[in-house]
């Protein structure tokens, strides 16, 4: 899991006073701290910082924040950030756009930092425990994958050795067809199974040549 200090919020705010007061309280919780004017600038710096976590104004010049959420959840999906949309529209119906758009939570300004704070940490954290999910899922297939590897492996290793049934040559683990003397001098003695040989086989089915 990611330290404190590893953590990347953006904040999106095209008022300067309110984006300081953002910026100067995610900081003293540790965090990396980008900011945007708008959300076109927004945009940009989400693909440039790939940041944890978004909080963002709804109302700003020329992208709002819920055209910004909106493409960030679409265009990212599954590596999207999570994403706090601010707002002074209270109703309950802009409450459910936001969400609905994509938004994680919603917040109606002016709010209580202490109550921000706390959504911006409940945020981290299933943000954190998400890529610790992936991180261990990711994990999880290369084991099963080494598994699968020494799986097929074994069942090989365990099949009879082949012998040829017209020059008596033997197929090793290996693949090679060798003389017996030699096929017991490295792999382990036991039943066989009869299959012609490459070279018998190329014989057989080689053009005979035509009578002059």
């Amino acid at each position: 899991m990611k330290a404190t200090g590893d953590i990347r919020v953006l904040v999106v705010e095209d008022d300067p006073f309110f984006q300081r007061v953002l910026v100067k309280r995610l900081s003293a919780e540790g965090y990396q701290v980008f900011t945007a004017a708008d959300g076109r600038d927004g945009m940009k710096a989400i693909v440039d910082s790939e940041p944890d976590l978004v909080v963002s104004d709804w109302m700003m010049p020329q992208v709002d924040g819920l055209e910004l959420c909106q493409s960030v959840k679409t265009g990212l999906r599954e590596a999207a950030p999570y994403f706090i949309l601010l707002t002074a529209k209270g109703e309950i119906s802009d409450r459910l756009l936001g969400l609905e758009t994509g938004a994680d939570d919603y917040l109606v300004k002016p709010c209580d930092h202490g109550e921000l704070m706390a959504r911006v940490r409940a945020g981290l954290r299933i943000v954190l425990l998400t890529q610790e999910l992936r991180q261990k899922l990711g994990e999880l297939e290369l084991s099963n994958a080494d598994l699968e590897s020494a799986r097929v492996e074994l069942e090989r290793r365990a099949r009879p050795p082949a012998r040829c049934s017209s020059c008596g040559k033997l197929r090793g683990q290996d693949g090679e067809w060798v003389e017996p003397e030699r096929f017991f001098d490295r792999d382990a003695a036991g039943a066989t199974v009869e299959e012609a040989c490459t070279a018998c086989r190329s014989a057989r089915t080689a053009p005979k040549p035509r009578a002059a």
